[in-house]
C-alpha cells in the first residue's frame, strides 16, 4: 500500500495495481534482514511520542516496498508534514512522513487536549510546524540507538516542509525503501505513517547485517556444538569411589581368607586416599567427618601413578 494512502473501509489492506516491469532494487530476503532493526527503531519512536506526548503510544512497522523517490514524493497528499534529516557519514537523507490528521492531533495532545473528535485536516500554522517538527525530530533521533548493534550512524541537519515539492531527499530515479508504520497515540484510532530510507543508505546496513551474521553463524555454530556437546557429557553418569591402594595377594593367600581375617594394607593412616572415577585415579583424598557422616576432602595429590 503506498504511503500516505488509508486503509479500506473494512480495515484491511487497499489491493493496487502492481507493475511487472518495475525491477527492485533489493531482493526480499535481504530486506528480511532489516525487519529486527526496525522493530526496534519503531519501539524507541514509541518511547519518543511517549515522554514528548505524556501518552502511551505505539509504534508498528508494516510494509516495506521500493519505490523511485518521484513516485514516494507524487504519492503523498498536499499539504503535508516531512522531516528530513542527513545520515552520517553515507550523505543521504531518510524522511519521516507524518500525515496532518497525525500532525493536528499530535498538536492537540501537546497542548493539553484529548484529541477528540479527530481534527479537520488544514495546513499547519507555524507554530505547529514547529512543534511537529520537534516531535518528528525526536523519533529521528532514535535512528543512530536503534542501529547502533549493527553500525555506526549519526543524524546530521533536520528540515521540516510542508509538501514534497520543496524537498529533493535523493535524485528522482533513485529507489527508497518506504518503510510503512502505523501510530497510535494513547487509545485514539491509529494512524499511518511512513519513513523513507534511500538505497545509498540502506546498501551500507544490510551489509553489515550480512557480515554481522555471516560472523555470529560461524561462531555460534561451533560454538552451540561444543556447549551441546559439553551438556551431553555432564548428563553422563560416573562411578566415583574412595578406596586405598590395591592389594596384592598371592592366590594360595587369598583362597584362604575366612571371616574375621585381617589384611595389611601396607598404608600408613596419615596417607591420602584414592578418588577414583570409572576405576581411574582421579584425585587425592583424606577421611574426614561432616556432621555424623564421614566423608572425603580433596587434597593435592602426592604422587602420580603412571
Amino acid at each position: 500500500m503506498p504511503a500516505g494512502e488509508p486503509a479500506s473501509e473494512n480495515g484491511g489492506r487497499r489491493v493496487r495495481p502492481y507493475d511487472f516491469q518495475r525491477q527492485e532494487a533489493l531482493d526480499r530476503g535481504r530486506l528480511r534482514r532489516l525487519e529486527p532493526v526496525l522493530e526496534v527503531l519503531a519501539h524507541r519512536m514509541a518511547g519518543a511520542l511517549t515522554s514528548t506526548l505524556r501518552l502511551a503510544s505505539k509504534v508498528e512497522v508494516g510494509e516495506l516496498d521500493q519505490q523511485r523517490w518521484e513516485h514516494y514524493a507524487a504519492s503523498l497528499p498536499e499539504p503535508t508534514f516531512l522531516c528530513s534529516a542527513t545520515v552520517v557519514p553515507y550523505g543521504g537523507r531518510i524522511v519521516l512522513h507524518l500525515p496532518l490528521p497525525l500532525a493536528l492531533t499530535a498538536v492537540e495532545l501537546r497542548m493539553g487536549g484529548t484529541g477528540r473528535p479527530a481534527p479537520e485536516p488544514r495546513a499547519l500554522t507555524e507554530i505547529e510546524q514547529r512543534l511537529v517538527s520537534d516531535l518528528a525530530q525526536r523519533m529521528l533521533a532514535e535512528l543512530p540507538p536503534a542501529f547502533a548493534p549493527v553500525l555506526n550512524v549519526s543524524i546530521g541537519a533536520l528540515s521540516s516542509v510542508a509538501s514534497s515539492m520543496f524537498l529533493q531527499a535523493v535524485k528522482p530515479t533513485e529507489m527508497c525503501l518506504i518503510v510503512a508504520l502505523r501510530v497510535v497515540l494513547g487509545d485514539l484510532d491509529g494512524a499511518a505513517a511512513s519513513l523513507c530510507v534511500p538505497i545509498s543508505v540502506l546498501l551500507p546496513i544490510l551489509d553489515a547485517l550480512e557480515r554481522l551474521d555471516q560472523t555470529e553463524g560461524g561462531e555460534s555454530h561451533a560454538d552451540a556444538s561444543q556447549v551441546r556437546l559439553r551438556e551431553r557429557l555432564l548428563e553422563v553418569p560416573v562411578e566415583v569411589v574412595v578406596c586405598f591402594p590395591d592389594v596384592f595377594l598371592p592366590p594360595e593367600e587369598l583362597l584362604g581368607l575366612r571371616p574375621g581375617d585381617v589384611v595389611p594394607l601396607h598404608r600408613e593412616v596419615d596417607k591420602a586416599l584414592q578418588l577414583r572415577a570409572e576405576g581411574e585415579p582421579y584425585r587425592s583424598v583424606r577421611l574426614t567427618a561432616r556432621g555424623k557422616r564421614l566423608a572425603a576432602v580433596v587434597v593435592e595429590d602426592e604422587e602420580r601413578e603412571a
